[in-house]
């Protein structure tokens, strides 16, 4: 009976899978977002282009965030890494006459959410780059 309830068990916890997919995606776009509105609310104060920042403390602001972010997006990278290689190794285990569409699905997920999470692991990378090679008021 416990033989039966570890064969039925999935190899990784939906929760995971689910921050697989999402943390890089979402960390991209809360650092485009965040550290925009940021920068635009101090170089651009009643449609007034300035040269400098209101508040030069923002700048850091910005670069906190970017690593933070960037921090999020590499350990959400680092699960959805681990979620595809358990659910390769639970699709190569099966059989062909016993094959579960659970575990196929999960792993199709698993692998858009490696994909994902690589692409957007470089463009958290890029945007990073360009906050450190770009004044914030130019």
């Amino acid at each position: 009976m416990e033989a039966n309830r570890a064969q039925r068990s999935s190899p990784v916890s939906i929760l995971l899978l689910t921050i697989g997919v999402l943390a890089a995606p979402s960390a991209w776009v809360l650092q485009i977002c965040a550290g925009e509105t940021l920068i635009a609310h101090t170089c651009f104060p009643h449609d007034l282009p300035l040269r400098v920042p209101l508040a030069p403390a923002v700048g850091w602001g910005v670069v906190g965030l970017s690593a933070l972010t960037l921090v999020v997006g590499v350990i959400g990278t680092g699960i959805a890494w681990r979620n595809w290689r358990r659910l390769m190794r639970a699709e190569r285990r099966q059989t062909p006459e016993a094959t579960d569409t659970k575990v196929e699905g999960e792993a199709f997920v698993a692998r858009v959410g490696l994909m994902a999470s690589g692409l957007f692991l470089f463009a958290l990378v890029a945007t990073d780059v360009a906050t450190g090679l770009v004044s914030a008021c130019v």
